[in-house]
């Protein structure tokens, strides 16, 4: 199970994220995860255009992830990976997963738009 803050979650859910950044060696690649969300984060430590799900409620129904990569989180250059979260600042402690998430209808995003985040996100890994 991957239990991420809910704005994290709905940063998945949505589409708008594929990374999730988790304690050290807690998944590894290849693994499906439930993905579910409990707690939140303070409004500062998000980007203001992300900082309304801090009192929104998580996406209903069964979600799952698939974890296609593992990186440690030093490794994300926080410039060229400043894009690619919710977050203000890039954790360096951890690591990140890079998810396909699936809801109830399927998978969030297209084979295509997902191979385009993916490989954006390639690039800003070190």
């Amino acid at each position: 199970m991957l239990t991420l803050p809910v704005p994290d979650f709905l940063a998945l859910t949505s589409g708008e994220s594929i990374i999730a950044f988790v304690e050290r060696s807690a998944h590894s690649a290849g693994s499906e995860v439930e993905l579910t969300a409990h707690g939140t984060r303070r409004s500062e430590e998000l980007k203001p255009a992300y900082r309304r799900w801090v009192a929104s409620p998580p996406a209903d129904g069964e979600w799952t992830a698939i974890v296609e990569e593992v990186h440690p989180a030093i490794g994300l250059d926080a410039e060229a990976g400043s894009s690619r979260h919710v977050l203000d600042e890039t954790p360096t402690r951890g690591d990140i997963l890079l998810l396909r998430i699936i809801g109830p209808d399927g998978p969030v995003l297209s084979d295509r738009a997902f191979a385009a985040r993916y490989s954006s996100l390639s690039s800003a890994l070190g």
